[in-house]
């Protein structure tokens, strides 16, 4: 039987192209939750509702938290620009959230796929709030919980948003801290990956000069010259880091993953310049359940996988 499987995601460009992959690639999600992040929650919702009418996905969306659970809220707006999505066009849709109980819906899933003897699966690329306070209200549901893939922390302590700290884990360290010691099976994939998985310029353009024109096609090149404008801006290479997508590539199928580490791990939480730093001790001295942290994956079939999402065309509601 095919586990239930959760999106929890804070709406932002590389959110969209992971939701696209996923749908693209036959691991279309069954619930969508959304968390603040790149952009307010709110916002980051009407980016999820508007992409799943592009990909003609009828499943439920259901808002999340909206702050981490102490600290100020922090954005990427500076990224993703301030609509989330770098101001690509997207369809207009009437569709409205399922409801704003994120957490309950996260509770109610993990508990029902326990009481019947199964699991359900969740891919978090935002901050991990939700499941934090689902965790913190009910510890039971991690006899539900099947596999937690994540994009976010480091292995090597080389951050984006502090020279330490990555920024999903940066904008919320406490939640973080609570699901990564959770004792769930828990695949990360962390910042270095992503730096290290990338398409370059070229065989973007190339990419997208070959594939036909499509609503699908045209959004997603949209995306993606949004990210590579930013870039430039900041005198990056041109190239397209995956991230987001590549956390989704591993979901759709994990044996991608070429090399990994298991270890404890943990989050540093103390004010300062290390503050979000995700600790990583292969050596298990931190005490904390091992989890898994992707090092290396196949590039050649990520570039599949996402050549496929840009080609993909709705033929109806999935």
């Amino acid at each position: 039987m095919t586990r239930p499987f959760i999106f929890d995601s804070d709406g932002g460009v590389d959110d969209a192209q992971a939701l696209i992959l996923l749908v693209a690639n036959g691991r279309a999600p069954d619930i969508i939750t959304t968390v603040f992040g790149n952009v307010g929650r709110d916002q980051a919702t009407t980016n999820l509702l508007a992409v799943a009418a592009h990909l003609g996905l009828d499943v439920p969306v259901h808002r999340g938290a909206d702050r981490p659970l102490t600290q100020p809220i922090i954005d990427a707006t500076d990224v993703h620009g301030n609509d989330g999505l770098g101001g690509a066009a997207r369809p207009k849709t009437q569709a409205e959230p399922a409801s704003d109980d994120a957490v309950g819906v996260l509770i109610r899933t993990f508990r029902d796929a326990a009481a019947r003897g199964g699991k359900a699966d969740i891919l978090m690329i935002g901050p991990l709030t939700n499941l934090a306070l689902a965790l913190r209200l009910a510890p039971d549901i991690t006899a539900g919980i099947g596999t937690l893939t994540i994009m976010g922390g480091t292995v090597y302590g080389r951050g984006n948003t502090t020279p330490a700290a990555e920024f999903n884990i940066y904008a919320d360290p406490e939640a973080a801290h609570i699901v990564l010691t959770a004792g769930v099976d828990t695949i990360v994939v962390p910042w270095e990956a992503c730096v290290a998985h990338y398409m370059d310029g070229a065989r973007v353009d190339a990419l997208f000069d070959r594939t036909p024109p499509s609503a699908i096609r045209d959004f997603s090149a949209a995306l993606v010259n949004h990210y590579r404008g930013v870039r430039r801006k900041r005198q990056a290479p041109d190239n397209m880091l995956y991230v987001d997508p590549l956390a989704a590539a591993v979901v759709v199928d994990p044996a991608i993953v070429t090399k990994s580490v298991t270890a404890s791990s943990s989050v540093e939480l103390a004010p300062g310049l290390t503050r979000g730093m995700t600790l990583v001790d292969p050596s298990g001295r931190l005490g904390t359940p091992r989890i898994t942290f992707v090092e290396q994956v196949d590039l050649a079939k990520v570039d599949a996988f996402y050549a496929r999402s840009v080609a993909y065309v709705p033929t109806k509601k999935t």
